[in-house]
């Protein structure tokens, strides 16, 4: 079997292939692999695993199945079966004569043929055309038995679902802890259990919490479900929408694809592109979650195009970069998420003068350095062994010609983004809050039909925005239960270590509130500490913007999957095109780990500066 050049032009008159879109087949191009076939080689034997499909360019194919029938084919397709639920091939296919082939993954193929119905049915009927009886080829399909997980590990996350509920109605009298209160603290602790052991998808949790307070009579419904009128869920909504807007269009796949003509073909080319794109786009886009699902098409297309496995290496250090380059900038920028400007306006009239947009970069700066090291560092030492992967340039270039210029609906996609960060970075002279200017462009989108139904259907995700609704809920539940002033007065004593000893109340403070981050997202764990730590900090004469900065710098962390929904949306981003094995949590776990011991490093290290500019 020889390889040769890929034979693009022919692919656009392909009967089926041929009716492919620009974008589709520009996307297919980098899987496709041309063969020439000697005389009496084998495309696939019988019984073999069908993971391809091969489109005859040139020579002939006898096909032989079970029962001793035969069919060649000089034109057309082998391998069908590959796209239609077929474990294994159904027949032999050998070359009579010297044959030349396109050799496409059926993975490749996989989204689109969901995609397009019709493209489906095509390959369909030409593998049960193949010979005169299409009973000869197509044996039944039977469905796959479903893995069955009664791991111990699972066993004891539900066990302790059901004992720490216990445990809160004990202690919740002795903490002074009213009814609802101590309801609350229940229903929290089996929603912990949930996302810890991975009993449920992370979406089911928060979902459950809700449901549970409503029944329980802990808060009315309209409280229950606040989230979802929620300034953060809008937002989220908007940039989602967005977001599915570019990857529908096209947009994010040319950008990607002129990216990747750019920088160099190399591992750590790919890693520092999606670590860039991220941080250009930190005070420009208000989410953490917005960014990444700006940036992910780019990041799924080199995984796909690498041929990733099972916790593959190479695809993971491209994953760290992504959601590093996406959030570890937040408390640099101002305008980088939600949480910072809800910081913001609670800082005093003085304090909000003193710092504004370039104040805040300025004040930070020391601490951006360090821990834009750090994740180099760790980068280098717990990604180390990645594989090398290198798309062609020649390939890039081919891809990118298929595309021919802009599309109308890709200027639109632009002219959306653009009008979105322009409404974001003249707040201050509009004054419409950056959720509503980001709602206001989708539903522009929508008013002038650019939004099909379709893409608004299949590129938002949706779990994730369920997510997001259902656990900002818990801000105002907490409030009118009074948990959130039982925590508060239960962290007066920090007040003495804030003022005798700040390194050590640094790391207090830093362990109260990833303790907190096991149950709370990154919102409502900024917004409980401050309210608890600003009026005790104003007493004792100490930078507002400090503390609230160590904050913001220590909440916005993440340790397992589920405390972050950017990464609940990459991982679920890359399980829609069949990699969600690709991911390796315990090796994301281990890099989050370090780099939040080298985050709570970087305050520390950033001490001397702070001490320079006067705020200690």
């Amino acid at each position: 079997m020889q390889t040769s050049r890929l034979p693009t032009d022919r692919l656009l008159t392909d009967p089926i292939l041929g009716q492919l879109s620009a974008i589709q087949l520009s996307k297919l191009l980098p899987h496709i692999e041309a063969r020439v076939i000697d005389a009496g080689g084998h495309l696939y034997q019988m019984g073999d695993p069908a993971r391809t499909v091969y489109v005859i360019q040139r020579g002939t194919v006898r096909m032989e199945c079970a029962r001793g029938r035969r069919t060649t084919r000089n034109e057309g397709y082998a391998g069908e079966e590959s796209l239609l639920g077929i474990d294994s091939h159904t027949d032999a296919a050998i070359a009579v004569d010297q044959t030349d082939v396109l050799a496409i993954p059926a993975s490749a193929l996989a989204d689109i043929t969901e995609l397009s119905r019709s493209l489906r049915e095509h390959f369909f009927k030409s593998y049960v055309t193949r010979y005169d009886d299409p009973g000869d080829a197509a044996p039944p399909l039977i469905p796959k038995a479903l893995p069955v997980d009664a791991t111990l590990f699972a066993i004891l996350g539900w066990l302790l679902a059901i004992a720490l509920p216990v445990l809160a109605f004990l202690i919740g009298p002795a903490l002074g802890l009213s009814e609802a209160a101590t309801d609350f603290l229940a229903i929290i602790a089996v929603t912990v259990c949930m996302w810890l052991f991975g009993l449920v998808p992370e979406y089911v949790p928060p979902l459950f919490a809700a449901l549970a307070v409503i029944l329980l009579d802990v808060a009315p419904p309209e409280q229950a479900l606040s989230g979802f009128r929620s300034e953060s869920f809008f937002i989220c909504l908007s940039i989602f929408g967005i977001g599915a807007m570019m990857v529908a269009s096209g947009v994010t796949y040319r950008f990607s694809l002129w990216v990747m003509s750019r920088v160099p073909a190399t591992l750590a080319g790919y890693s520092i592109s999606l670590f860039g794109l991220g941080t250009l786009l930190s005070p420009i886009i208000p989410s953490v979650v917005g960014r990444v699902t700006i940036i992910s098409p780019f990041l799924v297309e080199l995984v796909e195009l690498s041929k990733a496995g099972p916790k593959d290496v190479f695809a993971n250090r491209l994953i760290f970069s992504l959601t590093a380059g996406a959030s570890i900038f937040v408390p640099l920028f101002l305008t980088a998420s939600v949480p910072n400007l809800v910081v913001y306006g609670l800082l005093d009239p003085q304090t909000q003068f003193a710092f504004d947009w370039l104040s805040w970069i300025n004040a930070s700066l020391v601490f951006g350095l360090l821990v834009l090291v750090s994740f180099f560092v760790v980068s280098a030492l717990l990604f180390r062994g990645a594989r090398e992967f290198s798309i062609p340039r020649q390939t890039i270039l081919e891809q990118r010609r298929i595309l021919g210029p802009i599309t109308r609906m890709e200027w639109v996609a632009i002219l959306a983004v653009t009008a979105m960060t322009l409404g974001i970075l003249t707040e201050a002279v509009h004054g419409i809050d950056v959720p509503w200017v980001a709602l206001a462009v989708l539903v522009t989108l929508m008013l002038f039909g650019s939004f099909q139904r379709e893409a608004l259907r299949n590129q938002i995700d949706w779990p994730v925005l369920i997510y997001i609704g259902a656990i900002v809920g818990w801000v105002p539940i907490a409030a009118s239960t009074g948990l959130d002033d039982t925590i508060v007065a239960h962290l007066g004593w920090l007040a003495h270590y804030m003022t005798t000893d700040f390194p050590l109340f640094i790391l207090m403070l830093s362990g109260l509130i990833l303790v907190v981050r096991l149950a709370l997202p990154t919102g409502v764990t900024v917004v409980l500490f401050t309210t608890a730590l600003f009026p005790l900090a104003a007493a004792h004469g100490c930078s507002l913007w400090l503390i609230g900065f160590i904050i913001l710098a220590v909440a916005d962390t993440f340790i397992f999957p589920y405390q972050s929904s950017y990464f609940l949306k990459l991982r679920n981003d890359l399980a829609a095109r069949g990699m969600g094995e690709v991911c390796d949590d315990g090796r994301i776990i281990s890099a989050n780990i370090v780099m939040l011991v080298l985050r709570i490093g970087a305050i520390y290290g950033s001490l001397i500066y702070w001490q320079y500019l006067d705020l200690m």
